[in-house]
């Protein structure tokens, strides 16, 4: 039900060149759409059945299941395979919390830095996470710290700008230096009020980037409240009743 790599695709140098064929034609954003519909549908699905029922070339299927979703087991290779991907924007921006820094964390970061030269990181507030009622949170000096660990660890650091955030829009919304804003596909209505709010200051709506959904080993995807709720760890291994081949509805 897990598909590795074709031969041939294990140097980060042909990969890079197969996702900026594939992920950077113009068709691509449409392709991405449908492979998402599948993978809400289907999250087993695998890329030779993609490509058969799309009728995508194993290249495509490869760079846009990838795109869409990652295997917990999967990240850490996909972004090691990104390092020789060129971005094509200038600046860019995520924004969350990064509480119990996890592979779906690992998996925005690095959909954000193959995307733009430099990313701002708006890290939420203590005040900001109270507000919207989330509970058990580590603060955020804490948060932070361990955010520039994991940035050193790939090579971003360099890259990167955090900031607080304390509201759900941030710079984005008001600063015409960024031109990309990265989400998941959970996240992707908040992306596109970033862009409303820009539209109302007269400013340009800005590209939107989708990094991929990371599903646990139980095919659920991974987050920081089922880790808090003691379901899975930071990798998406199982823990707990579910380890020991307990229920997972």
């Amino acid at each position: 039900m897990r598909e590795g790599f074709p031969m041939g695709l294990g140097r980060e140098e042909l990969y890079a060149m197969l996702y900026e064929c594939v992920a950077r034609s113009p068709g691509f954003p449409s392709l991405k759409a449908k492979v998402l519909e599948v993978v809400m549908r289907r999250p087993y699905v695998t890329q030779q059945e993609l490509a058969a029922a799309l009728n995508l070339t194993p290249g495509q299927a490869l760079i846009a299941l990838r795109s869409v979703r990652l295997w917990c087991h999967e990240v850490e290779t996909e972004v090691r395979l990104s390092r020789r991907i060129t971005p094509i924007y200038r600046r860019g921006a995520i924004g969350g919390t990064f509480d119990n820094l996890h592979l779906g964390h690992l998996a925005l970061l690095n959909a954000a830095f193959r995307s733009a030269e430099r990313v701002f990181i708006g890290l939420t507030t203590d005040d900001f996470v109270s507000s919207v009622g989330k509970r058990g949170v580590a603060p955020y000096q804490e948060r932070r710290e361990e955010l520039e660990r994991v940035l050193e660890r790939w090579g971003w650091l360099s890259r990167a700008e955090i900031g607080a955030l304390s509201d759900e829009l941030g710079p984005p919304a008001e600063d015409p230096s960024f031109d990309v804003i990265i989400g998941s596909p959970f996240t992707l209505a908040n992306c596109l009020k970033v862009n409303a709010v820009r539209i109302e200051r007269g400013l340009p709506p800005i590209a939107v980037e989708l990094s991929p959904m990371v599903l646990a080993e139980d095919g659920l995807p991974l987050s920081s409240t089922r880790i808090r709720a003691g379901e899975v760890d930071r990798y998406g291994r199982l823990t707990g009743s579910r380890a020991r081949g307990g229920p997972t509805a």
